[in-house]
């Protein structure tokens, strides 16, 4: 009798988990057909979604794998700013624990003592900002002086003037299309040096603005 009873409650426990998985079933194919009334209604919008399920955004297990994708165009990114020909002659790259940096320097992209962006220092931040607009990275804009003290009535010390550079360059790369929630700006004055500060060569390389595309 027992036997009989225990055999009718695992029948019916078992009906009970096939309801439930049939249901979700359900639940799943009407979030699909959602999907595809949602992207039919814009044309770009389906080609986006389209590409977010391609066979290279699904891993071997069959699961949806976006942040691989997102990772391979980061690094094709990284790989076409290295490799431009503008970028090597004008700029200098070095690979931090925080990401890879475009560094400019303040010979030819500002004058002495100020904030404002030549015509040439303009034109390597559009080079720059066309190859970040297909990435997703965040990007650190970061000003820099050397250790000689600065005094006059718009910039009071390198706090200021450092910073107002890396302000003007975050500008210039909104302007270019990158997007604001992408990009953060600091000055750091004269306390983070990458040569020593005693030399006039030495100097001029820590007089510079870094463009860092930071790692995930």
């Amino acid at each position: 009798m027992r036997s009989l009873r225990q055999r009718a409650e695992s029948d019916e426990h078992q009906s009970r988990d096939r309801w439930l998985i049939s249901y979700a079933d359900l639940i799943t194919l009407l979030l699909a057909l959602f999907i595809v009334l949602y992207a039919a209604s814009d044309k770009e919008r389906a080609h986006q979604i389209a590409a977010t399920f391609s066979v290279e955004g699904i891993n071997g297990s069959g699961v949806l794998n976006s942040s691989e994708t997102l990772e391979n165009t980061d690094q094709k990114v990284r790989k076409a700013l290295i490799e431009n020909e503008v970028l090597s002659q004008r700029t200098k790259f070095r690979q931090t624990k925080y990401g890879l940096v475009v560094s400019l320097s303040e010979a030819g992209f500002f004058a002495p003592g100020d904030a404002a962006i030549s015509q040439d220092a303009a034109a390597v931040i559009a080079i720059v900002a066309d190859q970040l607009r297909s990435a997703t990275t965040q990007v650190r804009i970061e000003g820099h002086t050397d250790s000689t003290p600065i005094a006059t009535a718009k910039f009071p010390s390198n706090w200021e003037l450092s910073t107002a550079r890396a302000a003007s360059v975050l500008a210039r790369m909104i302007e270019m299309g990158i997007s604001p929630d992408r990009l953060s700006a600091a000055g750091y004055a004269g306390f983070q040096p990458v040569q020593d500060n005693s030399t006039p060569e030495g100097r001029a390389q820590n007089r510079r603005v870094d463009i860092v595309i930071l790692d995930r």
